[in-house]
């Protein structure tokens, strides 16, 4: 089993709540919204913890029947992608 560690500091918490804004959630997954998400997911990763510690596999196995993503990195990243590009003055 391959297990991920990342730091998981408030700024960053709070930053994932921004990408993974209800429109988002809503557009590309079987959740209203990220809090939804969460605890779904929080059997595979403690969501409350300031460092995130999951199974890539079994996680990614959660993201792929949930949402249109393969990953949660392809997922995480789309977020981004689309949250940025938004805010970027025209």
């Amino acid at each position: 089993m391959a297990f991920v560690y990342v730091d998981y500091p408030p700024d960053f918490q709070d930053l994932m709540g921004k990408i993974m804004n209800d429109g988002f959630m809503a557009e590309n997954t079987r959740f209203p919204s990220f809090e939804g998400f969460r605890y779904s997911s929080a059997v595979f990763v403690n969501w409350n913890s300031d460092q995130l510690v999951y199974n890539e596999e079994v996680f990614n196995n959660f993201v792929k029947e949930s949402t249109r993503f393969e990953s949660w990195d392809e997922m995480v990243q789309t977020a981004a992608n689309q949250y940025f590009q938004v805010q970027e003055p025209s």
